[in-house]
């Protein structure tokens, strides 16, 4: 059987270039359709998310199984992998707003210039929304947090880490900004966080913001306790390569100058994570 698929339309987003899919989904991304299909973009605009098909046509590796961050030797099927036997991406977006032939849309993970093949509202009628975000946590516990990171919503992630903690404190926001600081900048690099340990000079409060930030706990043994005279972090890949992380000489003095002493801890740890990061720490790249 021969079938034959025609683009609709293309990409326009400022990526050029393969790159991570979360990295691809905070840009806003544009799908220009094809004048002739106008007509088909009729109360398009009634839907805030609709599914967008469109085919990985700078991907010509096809494989059955495949290596994930969460898993070996996982199938394909299993994994929104590119490499598929016939590349179709699939992804549901935030349709921004329609103007012309052109759909403004967030959340799509589709490099500039990439074929559009088809355009759906999003149906999630017959199944329980609460259900399906349980089912994908199941598979990748972190969804929530990294979210969080990557949206800077790093209020959620400290509610999230007092739960962790037993309290929340500025210690903990400390340690929860350096974590979101240092994941960003990892996943800008395209690395896989997999790949990384920590060294912790202390163990403290903010060493449990870090550590729920990052998800590099002990048990996964991407954590070492090394204790020394003063708070550092060492991130680092299998090549040795990474960022060291301390304090700076003014940290002490900024940090108290902003918290004024009848605010309470909660209202310290929000305000602690509203600072410049860079009066705070010293982030030295290990090359």
């Amino acid at each position: 059987m021969k079938i034959e698929v025609h683009p609709i339309g293309k990409v326009i987003n400022a990526i050029d270039e393969l790159t991570a899919p979360d990295i691809i989904r905070e840009q806003e991304s544009i799908i220009e359709l094809e004048e002739k299909f106008l007509l088909g973009l009729k109360d398009v605009s009634n839907n805030k998310y609709i599914d967008i098909v469109f085919y990985f046509d700078r991907n010509n590796e096809e494989v059955l199984r495949i290596n994930t961050k969460s898993a070996q030797d996982t199938g394909i099927f299993a994994t929104r992998a590119p490499s598929r036997p016939n590349h179709i991406g699939i992804t549901t977006v935030e349709l921004l707003k329609v103007e012309g032939t052109q759909l403004h849309v967030k959340g799509l993970d589709a490099i500039n210039n990439t074929p559009m093949l088809d355009i759906k509202p999003c149906n999630t009628t017959r199944y329980d929304e609460e259900q399906i975000h349980k089912s994908i946590i199941g598979e990748h516990p972190r969804i929530d947090i990294e979210r969080c990171i990557r949206s800077s919503n790093h209020d959620d992630l400290l509610y999230k880490a007092g739960q962790l903690h037993g309290h929340i404190c500025p210690g903990i926001a400390l340690g929860v900004q350096c974590g979101a600081e240092m994941m960003n900048r990892i996943w800008e690099r395209g690395e896989d966080t997999y790949d990384y340990t920590v060294t912790a000079e202390q163990a403290n409060c903010v060493l449990d913001g870090m550590m729920f930030a990052t998800g590099f706990t002990l048990g996964r043994k991407q954590l070492k306790l090394e204790y020394g005279d003063r708070l550092r972090f060492f991130f680092v890949n299998k090549e040795g390569k990474g960022w060291e992380v301390e304090y700076t000489d003014e940290n002490r003095a900024f940090v108290n100058d902003q918290l004024p002493e009848e605010l309470s801890k909660l209202e310290r740890g929000l305000r602690v994570l509203r600072m410049d990061i860079n009066r705070i720490f010293k982030i030295t790249e290990i090359i």
